[in-house]
């Protein structure tokens, strides 16, 4: 299963960002403390089994980051001061032996041993309520810009939108990510070739998509725009999105919008002085080593949302008309031989059903 890839590179953006800040007004020198070594910190701990890992990488002073196995990683919790060890998986990766439940209210807190003199640790986190997704949905969408010749281009797509649950708590904090799965055709294919099993899954990197409601119990959010999609050879048959909700804290909140607001800097003199994002984590009695990332806790929910050819109105070059087109100009893509040509070919996921 694939993981929340967005938020390994939204954490990877926030490295680069502290390395590299353009200003176009005057040059700006920001002071980054400089050490031997510096650690990026990946870890969820969410109500799913998928999603209770860390990722541990080590920042080299040449810059180059590499994976780092050898940490002793646990979880404490406040409940009967329990602790719970993560066992090392290769390439940065740890879990969890068994899954760990999490309930409203619970805190925890991330401890990760790099040697006998490193301790990284976080700030005590506390589980937040669950949030329902209760309804998703799409609609047919232009998307209008003006290019650099002054000239306007539309493009047609497709919006998602999703409606949430009652909220229990006074205070909600969201966050969303998707996949997306479609039907992988080759219109030129063996006969005697199985395609049954030809599915193409997307993930959504660098993407980041949040939202927050004060004041909000008894309330609930409706037609929340989570991402929109260009029509292209993905509508061809079937294209299924599972959007994912998760319900996060309020520091978890105020990382990923200074991270956001950083993103979209344009350059101008109005655009506020950039600055390093602090997270949650860092070195014990150690000043000199930096740790970027954040140990998010939340509460998961999914909704997939599907969408079939037929119900598309604008039209758009499906896989028949790329195959058929290259035939005519003697330039066919592989894709149009074998369904497991493009690259994430793979069996039918659990949710495009």
């Amino acid at each position: 299963m694939k993981r929340l890839t967005s938020y390994r590179y939204t954490v990877r953006i926030l490295a680069l960002l502290l390395l590299a800040i353009p200003s176009c007004v005057e040059k700006f020198e920001l002071d980054i403390p400089r050490s031997t070594q510096n650690f990026v910190v990946e870890a969820l701990l969410l109500d799913d089994a998928r999603f209770q890992k860390v990722v541990l990488s080590k920042i080299n002073p040449d810059g180059k980051s590499e994976p780092f196995d050898d940490a002793r990683v646990v979880l404490q919790s406040d409940n009967d001061d329990m602790e719970i060890a993560l066992e090392p998986r290769g390439e940065g990766l740890y879990t969890p032996l068994v899954f760990v439940p999490l309930t409203r209210g619970d805190k925890y807190r991330l401890v990760i041993d790099t040697d006998e003199e490193t301790k990284i640790v976080s700030d005590w986190e506390e589980v937040p309520d669950a949030v329902a997704l209760e309804g998703g949905y799409w609609e047919s969408h232009t998307f209008e810009f003006v290019n650099d010749n002054g000239v306007t281009i539309k493009r047609n797509g497709i919006n998602f939108k999703v409606n949430t649950g009652t909220f229990q708590s006074p205070n909600t904090f969201l966050r969303y990510d998707f996949e997306t799965a479609h039907i992988n055709e080759a219109p030129f294919r063996d006969p005697r070739c199985d395609c049954l099993n030809c599915y193409i899954i997307s993930g959504s990197d660098e993407f980041l998509n949040i939202t927050s409601a004060t004041e909000s119990e008894g309330k609930s959010i409706k037609d929340h725009l989570v991402t929109f999609l260009l029509l292209d050879k993905r509508f061809s048959f079937r294209l299924t999105m599972l959007v994912r909700q998760i319900a996060i804290t309020r520091n978890a909140f105020v990382f990923y919008q200074s991270i956001d607001q950083q993103r979209n800097l344009n350059g101008s003199i109005f655009d506020p002085p950039p600055a390093i994002i602090s997270g949650n984590l860092y070195v014990e009695g150690k000043e000199d080593i930096n740790v970027y990332g954040l140990f998010e806790v939340g509460r998961l929910s999914e909704i997939p949302i599907t969408i079939y050819k037929s119900n598309i109105k604008n039209e758009f070059l499906t896989y028949l008309d790329i195959c058929y087109a290259g035939l005519r100009i003697n330039n066919v893509e592989s894709f149009c031989f074998s369904c497991y040509a493009e690259e994430g070919a793979s069996p039918r996921p659990y949710y495009f059903e």
